[in-house]
């Protein structure tokens, strides 16, 4: 619950949690409550197709941008694009993702910077 209070007071928010604590409730909030882009790192594949497949099922439009080789460059191409464009509202990624491509990491800091200017 703190995460979330924190989170809509405007704080930027770092949560980690263990299974079954509420995570995917703080998505959802952010998800609804605000504009722009909610990340979600996760370690496993398999939660972050689950929960894609539970968001979209709600309304909520995802994607998933995994660090394997599972995932074409024109997929990933697409998903960067949807974001810019604003159609994406949480994007699940896995942590080898972020440190092992510099390209998205200066992506979503920009994002990042273009909110905190507007």
């Amino acid at each position: 619950m703190e995460a979330i209070v924190n989170y809509l007071s405007g704080k930027d928010t770092f949560v980690s949690m263990k299974t079954g604590e509420g995570k995917t409730l703080c998505y959802v909030v952010s998800a609804i409550c605000f504009d722009g882009l909610t990340i979600v790192f996760s370690p496993l594949k398999a939660l972050m197709k689950d929960q894609k497949r539970e968001f979209i099922k709600i309304g909520i439009s995802c994607a998933a941008l995994y660090a394997n080789l599972s995932q074409g460059a024109c997929v990933q191409e697409k998903i960067f694009e949807e974001i810019a464009y604003g159609l994406i509202k949480v994007l699940f990624v896995t942590p080898e993702k972020l440190v092992s491509n510099e390209r998205f990491c200066r992506f979503i800091t920009q994002l990042y910077e273009q909110k905190r200017e507007a």
